[in-house]
This record gives structure tokens, sequence and C-alpha cells, in this order.
């Protein structure tokens, strides 16, 4: 949570763009000419961002566009995923209200996305 509010605060500041870009995933190629790409996040959107990137970023370099067969995610956090979501919304509260910042135990690899695409003209 941290790292997206601070993400959040720079995207919000003209020439801090290049902050906005989700990472890239790691691609494996599969029989058929699908693939899969397995990215990671600190919360589903930010996986599912990553994961939607790559496969566009994949297929755009070969003058094609991405069609997702499949997806899934899982959460590996260190608490529940109901603990964690409460703690990032007590830590919204409290960055809101003081400013201040809180640590909490949510991480950038929190949320794991498996994305099945396929590239198509």
């Amino acid at each position: 949570m941290h790292s997206r509010l601070i993400t959040a605060f720079a995207c919000g500041m003209a020439g801090f763009v290049s902050a906005c870009a989700p990472t890239l995933g790691n691609v494996i190629p599969s029989e058929g000419g699908d693939y899969q790409v397995v990215a990671t996040g600190e919360s589903r959107d930010d996986a599912l961002r990553s994961a939607l990137y790559t496969a566009d970023t994949t297929c755009k370099e070969r003058h094609m566009r991405h069609v997702v067969l499949s997806r899934s995610t899982e959460y590996n956090g260190v608490v529940s995923e109901e603990a964690n979501q409460a703690l990032e919304k007590a830590q919204e509260v409290v960055l809101m209200t003081s400013g201040e910042l809180i640590p909490t135990l949510s991480g950038e690899d929190d949320y794991r996305m498996t994305l099945r695409f396929r590239c198509v003209a």
C-alpha cells in the first residue's frame, strides 16, 4: 500500500509519468502459439495491470493485439486477504488525516496473476 500511495502521488505530478507504468511480467511461450504471463502486484488490480501490460507489449512487438484466454489470481500475503485490505484502508485514513505513512504488512508481490493469452492480427 505504501508504494501504491507513493506511485499515485507520483502519477499525479507532471514529470513522473514513467513511475506510473506497470512492470513487465514473465512471459512463457506455450504450444499452439499461446503465451502465459505471470505477474505480481501489491493488489489484484496491480497484478492484472502488469499482466495485461505484458501481454499487450508482447503482441505489439509482433504488430498484433492480445486476446485473453484465461486468468487466475493467487493471494500470497503475510496476513489474510481480508486483514490486509482492512490494514490498507486504515493506512489511507491515517495518511489523509495526519499525512503520516504507517507501515503495513503488504508487499509488492502479495498477488500473483497468471494470464494465458494469444496474439492475433
